[in-house]
């Protein structure tokens, strides 16, 4: 069974969409996560791959620099290097994805964005809601 992660992260590079020979597209995303702290932090690089719709989606609306949370199946690769020794690649294949803040936040190169586990009264103010919908018909 594969494990299932979900990773927020800032996109470390623009995204790259491609086509499969039988016309299906792809978009790969490179996405840092820090683990540790001071001498002891290290990076793992993720590819996140997304396909088909959402993928054309994704290449046309994410930049370098924009905070994403991307959620799939996790595996771990290895390979052969060049130099002979073994390497490791982290690949995440995307169920779901979402953006993450505003547009105005990549420009900015805000922090990640915090988490609290009690609801404050405005967490909702940031929704972009359809036209037909107001704060009044949230049923929470």
């Amino acid at each position: 069974m594969p494990a299932h992660l979900t990773i927020t992260a800032r996109l470390a590079r623009d995204p790259e969409l491609k086509t499969t020979g039988s016309g299906k597209s792809l978009c790969k995303l490179t996405l840092p996560v820090d683990t540790g702290y001071g001498d002891n932090k290290s990076t793992t690089w993720w590819t996140a791959t997304l396909w088909g719709k959402s993928a054309e989606v994704a290449a046309s609306h994410l930049t370098k620099g924009r905070w994403v949370c991307v959620s799939g199946e996790a595996q771990v690769r290895s390979y052969d290097k060049s130099d002979g020794s073994q390497g490791f690649s982290a690949e995440l294949n995307v169920n779901s994805w979402s953006f993450v803040g505003n547009r105005q936040d990549a420009d900015e190169q805000q922090p990640a964005p915090k988490r609290s586990s009690a609801p404050s009264p405005g967490r909702y103010s940031g929704m972009m809601l359809p036209a037909d919908v107001n704060d009044g018909s949230i049923p929470f």
